[in-house]
């Protein structure tokens, strides 16, 4: 498989950009329409949107733990680093797979601009209420689009695309 032109990549990097400002302009919503408000229904029995503050990881978890945040915040900075640097130089080949890339690039800058903001806590807003499960914000959204679909491509398409690169 060719390596993506530059134009491919910068557009990935534009599109993760332009993901994090939904992201935290939701985020921000959130914050001053929901933060003091009663939870509102949007779809009945499915979804609705209530404010909540995530100290922790995913689903809130290890929230209770003195510098978690710390830690997950490091992990994040050096998982999105690496992960920019071969979009960049071109490690990230293929429409699909640089698609899912700025997908994770996008959530999971998304969150780590909450942890690292003077609230140190990740605003979420999204609520499912057919299922028992956390509730979670577009930033989340995109990192699990991007993970599920980037696994699925590599499970699925990856060595198909090889070949017809290699043909």
């Amino acid at each position: 498989m060719k390596k993506p032109k530059v134009w491919q990549r910068l557009a990935a990097v534009g599109s993760a950009a332009a993901l994090v400002f939904a992201d935290q302009w939701f985020k921000c919503l959130a914050e001053t329409k929901l933060a003091n408000a009663a939870p509102k229904t949007l779809i009945p029995g499915i979804l609705r949107l209530r404010y909540t503050q995530n100290t922790g990881v995913a689903f809130s978890a290890l929230g209770e733990f003195p510098g978690v945040m710390l830690v997950i915040s490091i992990l994040t900075a050096l998982v999105l680093a690496a992960a920019l640097a071969a979009l960049l130089i071109g490690k990230v080949r293929g429409a699909a797979p640089l698609c899912c890339v700025a997908l994770i690039l996008a959530g999971g800058l998304g969150n780590l601009i909450d942890r690292l903001s003077p609230q140190r806590y990740v605003v979420d807003y999204l609520e499912f209420l057919f299922v028992q499960f956390a509730v979670f914000n577009f930033a989340d959204i995109c990192i699990t689009v991007g993970v599920v679909s980037l696994a699925i491509w590599i499970l699925f398409f990856s060595e198909k695309d090889a070949k017809k690169g290699a043909a």
